[in-house]
Parts: C-alpha cells; structure tokens; sequence
C-alpha cells in the first residue's frame, strides 16, 4: 500500500504542476503581475510548486522509496491540491460577479 502511494504522490504533484501552476507562473509574467501586480505575490508558492515538481521527478526517475520523498511528496501533494482548489474558486467567483452584474 505504502508503496502504491509512492508512485502516486510524485505524479500528482507532476500533474498540477504540468496543468495548474506552470500556466499560472507563464500568465503572471506575461500579464506583468496582472492589473496592479499583485500577483507577483503568487509566485513565491508557484515556485515551491516547482521545486516540488522537480523533486517529484527525480524521485520517478530513481525509482525510490525512501519515505524521506513519500514525507516530501505528501507535503507538497497537499499544498498543491489546496492551493489549486483556492485558484478555482477565485476564477469561479470572478466568473460568478461579471455574471451577477449584468
């Protein structure tokens, strides 16, 4: 079982960072922070994200399963998937206002 959740975790962190955050990183530099730039203030998780996603990736290539990377994993796993649940709700509200205001 312990191992199953190893081979999982790395994927998961891989595919939100393959679907979610490095869109996120490209469109906060291509829209230069946004109206205002505030969300240069996102880039700090983004990156941990990344690191993340790398770590993942070296832990799939080497094959390990040493439970210092399933800890890692985990971590990142969970601040990734919450972090990706906040995103949908903030594009899901601003859908809901231009909606609410016409």
């Amino acid at each position: 079982m312990l191992a199953r959740i190893a081979k999982v975790l790395p994927a998961l962190v891989i595919g939100l960072n393959v679907l979610v955050f490095v869109p996120m990183t490209v469109w906060i530099f291509i829209s230069d922070g946004g109206p205002m730039g505030f969300s240069y203030l996102g880039l700090p998780f983004t990156f941990f994200m990344h690191v993340g996603g790398v770590l993942s990736a070296i832990q799939l290539v080497r094959k390990s399963d040493r439970m210092v990377y399933l800890i890692l994993n985990a971590i990142f796993a969970i601040v990734g998937v919450y972090l990706t649940l906040l995103y949908f709700n903030n594009v899901w509200t601003s859908i809901l206002e231009k909606v609410s205001s016409v």
